[in-house]
């Protein structure tokens, strides 16, 4: 059999084609306003938990300042990501610089604006994942083996950018057979680390649960639990992994539209980290204004600040707390809350019992 295609073949392939770039034309002057619209929503979070760590003045340990620089770059990056997309659109359908259609000026990777788009996607991704990786990391007590799987996940996804970034400025070196594979294997990836990770601090949160109602400690604990810092981690990371299944979703079926939810993951991956960082504010301050007074161990640093303790006498307490990682962004999360002390009336004739917790919650 020849294969060569039959007239009526070519008639759908041209067909295909004049679809794909009609609506290729639609979905990319979409996709930069959509990117335009979560920036300004992530520029809002950001500046808000901005204001909370500088206020709270709680980015003294190593962990913190990781947070804070690592966001920080993510916005630097999301701001330039969002502003060469803006410039592009105006050199693809104002200057029309490669006509007729102006959205075949956003596949010349040649051009260094093109090629910067991709570089800054895949700056903000591996900062995101080695955010969550740390993150991880003190959760499980600096537990090296935890990590393995999912650094392994992070080198391979970075090893395969780098390989479509070579075929981006390239393509005459590359055969499409040997391309396709590694161009579809990057957001899998990214997917699989994103969801290991998340399973990973949240299993750690739940067996913490788990072990402190064992303890009996529900019965000394505020409002605020292990549990709404389990919801809020999941439900947080979900916005990230919904948007992943989507773009591999449309990436795989060759969809013109893939390039709406791939523009906003760069900003929706720093509102993910702010939104963890407000939620979790957000449920201290609602918990003290009903009268309970969780521990600050449950709390990022910078939110947990010093002057959280004003308005409020702190008397000696009857109950051992044993720590379970030292205060940083999130692992702080991992401490069993304290019973306060207006529950314990001070007195001279009180001994401190002492109280046995399994050996993995303790220092």
């Amino acid at each position: 059999m020849s294969d060569t295609p039959t007239p009526e073949e070519l008639a759908k392939l041209m067909a295909d084609q004049q679809k794909y770039d009609q609506d290729s034309q639609v979905y990319y002057p979409i996709a930069i306003w959509i990117e335009a619209v979560v920036y300004g929503l992530y520029t809002y979070m950001f500046v808000k938990t901005c204001m909370i760590m500088l206020k709270k003045r709680a980015v003294e340990n190593f962990a913190s300042k990781v947070f804070l620089i690592s966001t920080t770059s993510m916005f630097i990056l999301t701001t330039i990501h969002c502003a060469t997309s803006l410039y592009r659109l105006v050199r693809g359908y104002a200057q029309l610089v490669v006509p007729p259609q102006p959205y075949m000026y956003f596949i010349q990777y040649t051009q260094w604006d093109n090629f910067s788009h991709l570089v800054i996607l895949a700056l903000i991704t591996w900062i995101g994942d080695g955010l969550v990786i740390y993150r991880c990391f003190l959760i499980w007590r600096r537990n090296y083996w935890v990590i393995v799987l999912p650094i392994i996940f992070l080198l391979i996804s970075m090893a395969t950018t780098f390989v479509n970034w070579r075929w981006f400025q390239a393509p005459q070196d590359f055969k499409m057979s040997e391309i396709l594979p590694v161009m579809n294997l990057i957001f899998p990836l990214n997917l699989a680390q994103n969801v290991l990770t998340t399973g990973l601090i949240s299993y750690k949160i739940y067996m913490q649960h788990r072990q402190t109602r064992a303890s009996g400690l529900p019965q000394l604990s505020s409002a605020v639990n292990l549990m709404t810092i389990f919801r809020i981690i999941v439900e947080s990371a979900m916005l990230y992994t919904v948007l992943t299944i989507i773009i591999i979703i449309l990436f795989l079926i060759h969809h013109p539209a893939v390039v709406l939810p791939q523009y906003a993951q760069g900003p929706i991956t720093g509102i993910v980290f702010s939104m963890i960082a407000l939620r979790t504010h957000v449920a201290r301050m609602d918990s003290t204004s009903r009268g309970h007074y969780p521990s600050n161990s449950f709390y990022p640093t910078w939110v947990s600040a010093d002057g959280a303790e004003t308005g409020r006498q702190r008397l000696n307490m009857p109950i051992t707390v044993t720590t379970v990682t030292e205060q940083h962004g999130m692992d702080v999360i991992m401490t069993p809350i304290s019973k306060t002390d207006h529950e314990y009336p001070p007195s001279p004739t009180i001994r401190r019992p002492d109280r046995s917790f399994p050996p993995d919650m303790k220092v």
